[in-house]
């Protein structure tokens, strides 16, 4: 089934492509940000001018880019970073100072200003939409106390605003802490620096959100907290507990932006290094007027060993309006086929989509209907189960795309149906992405692998686009080279995934950092490869600095040597003429029986060069516009496959 997409009505920010009305302002645009060591923190501040009163969001998303700043070095350290609305209403309004989100500087002294490097992430603000009117002052606060003199970024902010109706109607907000509490000093407990909050819901909110953003630094001698130690946070509603974790973030390694010069890798209390802080959010239903206490403590620990610890916290209470539909789904993201440099690690892709989807609405989300592939092309239906509670975002894998041909680089993917019945609310059913180009390798290829001192952390696995395992292996002996030769389809999508997440040394135990890493010596180094099958030469060799884990997508074509001869079969007559030729030949079609058939053109490195269709009994294609060099055909008919070569003098 075809379905033709009109583009030229959809707003494009940031690589998000969304079909609702779209308002962005920019606050600030490649400004130079630079420690002051004297105070240990600058504030960058600008006004925007924002959407009125009398406009309604849906959604509302900060872009934030960074880049090194002119003839300077990126900067070094892991600096805690702050968003705020500082100023409303003018140079004479309230100062709120509201963290709107938090950030984290990456170890930066891979990179400069030469290099035109930068790196972008996406923070969800659509909770403090109702204060995003108007002439606001936006504050952007960089800490740290690194020298200013050879080193600095630039920022660059963008809000995104989503028209339309909101899913919950702000009524209010109450900030309940916005301070450093200290951790493990028994003289003085954490509890002290964090008491317990008195709060009303307002008149017409019947919704509350809790929304915690918290992270750990210091190093004390005890246990390195609270950057690297994962203790257990407890919150209360009226003395009964509604939410137990650990303030901790396990997912360092897999961080988009790699490597970086320092220790990215380790997993810390709540944050990584050159990552958005993820804040945690509490939902629930309350009585309007209704009067209530919130509480939040973490787990007892006594540090009797020198240094120090703390947490960076800030709690909000967003008072609700309850505006949600039965039925309400809202495509979030799409993840894969992406451009973004959040998703750099996922793509790109040639196969299954990733799509994440977030419950607008009041009930729980089992089953969705999607159609998506590439706009122009030929879409695809599939039915997903799931299980996405009210206001929690899930992300879904689609079945793969087998058909990416179609003009442009354009994906689409929209939610058609939600529980098997009609969305609610389906303006933010659908969203479109760029796809970038995969790589193709020929069909037959030679996996190289030199393992280091811990290959016991290692293994890979090569799937089609259909999860057929087509290599799996694992148990590999220190320091030794591993040639491991895979033949495979034509035309088709393969991933591969190489991890760094299994058993470590027993005297070294640490783990995803990847197969060369500066910090960790002990384990020597390594390297991944994927090489010519047939010619050995090199198709991809991977950073060993990778942190967790590699993801490769790319297609197979046909190898250009004499290994695979042409193929030809006697119910279809193929000729190209003249051959060899000057630039321009004529591809001569004849088939015995009628039906649909594919022709495929391919350059000496196995790259598609030209696809057709059709399903004419005798067809003539012209292939013009070719670059000196071999070129080989295939047309296939169902079963039946014919492939001849070519030359362009």
């Amino acid at each position: 089934m075809k379905k033709t997409i009109t583009l030229s009505v959809l707003f494009l920010v940031c690589l998000r492509v969304y079909s609702a009305d779209t308002t962005r302002v920019n606050t600030h645009n490649k400004v130079v940000i630079k420690t002051d060591p004297s105070k240990g923190f600058t504030d960058y501040p600008a006004w925007g001018q924002f959407p009125s009163e009398n406009v309604s969001y849906r959604k509302v998303y900060l872009y934030l880019e960074f880049g090194c700043a002119p003839g300077l070095k990126c900067g070094e350290w892991d600096y805690i970073n702050q968003i705020a609305l500082g100023r409303k209403g003018g140079v004479k309004g309230d100062s709120l100072y509201y963290e709107l989100a938090r950030f984290i500087t990456p170890y930066g002294f891979y990179w400069n200003s030469s290099q035109n490097w930068k790196h972008g992430w996406y923070f969800d603000l659509t909770d403090f939409s109702h204060l995003l009117h108007d002439s606001l002052e936006i504050i952007y606060k960089h800490t740290g106390y690194e020298g200013n003199t050879d080193r600095g970024w630039t920022v660059t902010m963008d809000f995104v605003f989503v028209h339309g109706e909101p899913a919950r109607i702000p009524v209010g907000i109450q900030r309940m802490h916005q301070l450093s509490a200290g951790f493990g000093n028994p003289s003085s407990p954490f509890k002290n620096s964090v008491p317990d909050v008195q709060f009303t819901m307002p008149a017409g909110a019947d919704r509350i959100n809790f929304k915690i953003i918290q992270t750990g630094h210091g190093m004390d001698k005890q246990e390195n907290c609270a950057e690297f130690c994962s203790k257990k946070r407890t919150v209360k509603l009226d003395n009964s507990v509604i939410s137990e974790k650990n303030v901790w973030r396990d997912d360092c390694g897999w961080n988009s932006l790699y490597p970086q010069a320092g220790t990215w890798i380790y997993d810390r209390a709540g944050w990584c290094p050159g990552a958005p802080v993820i804040p945690d959010n509490i939902y629930m239903k309350l009585d309007e007027n209704s009067q209530h206490n919130f509480s939040l403590d973490m787990e007892a620990y006594n540090n009797t060993t020198g240094g120090s610890a703390n947490y960076a916290l800030t709690t909000y209470a967003h008072f609700f309006k309850d505006n949600t539909r039965e039925c309400d789904a809202a495509i979030d993201d799409i993840i894969a086929p992406s451009s973004h440099f959040e998703y750099l690690r996922m793509n790109p892709t040639c196969g299954a989509p990733l799509v994440s989807v977030k419950n607008m609405g009041g009930q729980t989300i089992t089953s969705l209907e999607f159609e998506y592939g590439k706009v122009g092309g030929e879409m695809q239906k599939i039915w997903v189960p799931c299980d996405i509670w009210p206001f929690e975002t899930q992300m879904v894998t689609l079945e793969a795309v087998y058909n990416w041909r179609g003009p442009g680089n354009t994906f689409v993917a929209e939610i058609t149906k939600v529980n098997n019945t009609e969305d609610g609310y389906p303006a933010d059913n659908i969203m479109y992405s760029k796809i970038a180009n995969t790589a193709s390798f020929p069909n037959k290829i030679c996996i190289v692998f030199k393992t280091n001192s811990a290959p016991g952390e290692n293994s890979y696995t090569l799937k089609d686009a259909r999860g057929k395992v087509i290599r799996s292996k694992n148990n590999f002996a220190p320091n030794t080279i591993y040639r491991d030769t895979v033949e495979l389809d034509n035309n088709i999508c393969y991933t591969f995934e190489f991890l760094d997440d299994g058993t470590p040394p027993q005297n070294n135990p640490l783990n995803k950092d990847g197969l060369d890493w500066w910090a960790n010596p002990n384990d020597g180094s390594g390297y991944i490869q994927i090489r010519n099958g047939v010619t050995n030469a090199m198709l991809k060799s991977f950073n060993a600095d990778f942190g967790t884990k590699h993801v490769l997508n790319f297609y197979s074509t046909f190898t250009m040597d004499n290994t695979f001869p042409e193929r030809a079969d006697n119910s279809i007559d193929v000729q190209v003429l003249p051959n060899p030729s000057k630039g321009s030949t004529n591809l001569y079609l004849d088939f015995t029986t009628q039906g649909a058939y594919e022709v495929m053109v391919y350059d000496a490195l196995g790259r598609m060069v030209m696809t057709r269709t059709g399903d004419a009994l005798t067809e003539i294609i012209a292939l013009e516009r070719l670059d000196a060099g071999i070129y080989s055909v295939s047309v296939r008919q169902g079963e039946k496959m014919v492939v001849k070569k070519f030359v362009v003098e």
